[in-house]
């Protein structure tokens, strides 16, 4: 029984730490900004954009799924900042760069949290414009992530599939598995005093 309990219980634990993944796909895609509040987040200086605006480009290249991908504005310096209390754990994005050009695409990385720097990258990280790169950081517990051009006002780049979790400072309602989960171990006990 107990390693029933026990495989319930890492069940329910797997559960809670699944990641989200931001793809963009369910905006217009017409360059419009991202407002402020989608998907739990406050996005400064980016936009989404659809995969076909510009054929050829690291925009269509970078697309991983669906047709949408974000966009820094005006190719500015990027913020992208929890929209409630708590934090949370940025795990990585696909990033590409969104045109050819005779300098190097590069892009860099700051985790705050409570306006503490907490993370950031000793060396920028380079891009292509004709696949997208894979960065994985695994910062845990920010409420904010800055994402920094080489070569501010001319670096355009594109990201997709952002991929997060959300530590809530909130106590979430009970839902009908954990209210089940504790269900069969009031039961277990139950029967173990019989």
């Amino acid at each position: 029984m107990k390693k029933i309990m026990l495989g319930f219980y890492l069940l329910l634990c797997s559960s809670l730490a699944s990641a989200a993944v931001i793809g963009f796909d369910d905006l217009s895609g017409n360059s419009a900004a991202i407002a402020d509040g989608y998907q739990g987040f406050n996005w400064t200086t980016l936009g989404s954009i659809a995969s076909d605006v510009y054929p050829g480009s690291g925009y269509e290249a970078g697309v991983v799924s669906g047709n949408n991908t974000a966009f820094n504005f005006f190719a500015e310096d990027v913020s992208i900042s929890l929209a409630s209390e708590g934090s949370f754990d940025f795990i990585g994005a696909f990033f590409t760069a969104a045109w050819v050009g005779d300098y190097y695409h590069e892009i860099s990385f700051e985790g705050w949290l409570d306006g503490v720097l907490v993370y950031s990258l000793d060396s920028a990280i380079a891009l292509a414009d004709d696949t997208p790169t894979w960065i994985q950081l695994d910062w845990a517990g920010i409420d904010q992530l800055n994402i920094y051009s080489n070569l501010a006002g001319w670096d355009f780049w594109a990201m997709d599939d952002f991929t997060i979790n959300i530590n809530s400072t909130s106590v979430p309602e009970s839902s009908g598995v954990v209210l089940m989960l504790m269900g069969l171990l009031g039961m277990s006990l139950l029967r173990r005093r019989a």
